[in-house]
């Protein structure tokens, strides 16, 4: 069984018929910049939730989980998500405060990769978002905090159906 999974598995197609180009060398200085134009195109190419992202954090032993998540935006050099601080995330967070993102907009064969440090926001900017969510019924929730993580590294990665992908890493403040 486990031949055939493989060649099925093989005989999926990897990325779509027609992927967008990506130079890496005229890309801007700034990773926002190109983070937000690469969200555009996704936007306008229809893709569905393209502010999804994967977040993956780990306990102090090291014992990863990851999940999905919506960006709520980006400010002050934190890319910004909400849990409650009660969940498995929110208890990671705190063990070891180290995250991961993953941005994945597959059907134009991108990804973007965000790793470092997560801080929890004030009770203001929390509070704020919660009641901001679609749905509000203007209860405040104390569990919910709004995090930032500011990535140390960046990485852009665009597929290409010859296998020389492009990737293109920013460090701020390296």
């Amino acid at each position: 069984m486990s031949e055939s999974l493989r060649a099925e598995l093989r005989a999926l197609p990897d990325f779509p018929p027609d992927m967008p180009d990506f130079d890496a060398a005229a890309a801007p200085d700034d990773p926002v910049e190109l983070f937000l134009d690469w969200l555009h195109i996704a936007i306008d190419a229809g893709i569905r939730q393209p502010h999804a992202f994967s977040l993956a954090t780990a306990t102090a032993a090291g014992v990863v989980s990851s999940r999905m998540l919506i960006l709520k935006g980006i400010e002050n050099g934190g890319w910004q998500f909400a849990s409650s601080e009660h969940s498995r995330k929110g208890r990671e967070l705190v063990e070891n405060p180290q995250a991961a993102m993953n941005f994945s907009w597959l059907d134009l064969g991108r990804q973007v990769r965000l790793v470092g440090g997560v801080t929890a926001l004030s009770d203001e900017e929390s509070e704020a978002d919660w009641l901001a969510r679609p749905g509000s019924d203007g209860t405040v929730n104390r569990e919910w905090r709004l995090y930032a993580l500011r990535p140390v590294e960046i990485e852009f990665w665009q597929g290409r159906h010859d296998r020389h992908h492009v990737r293109h890493t920013y460090r701020p403040n390296a």
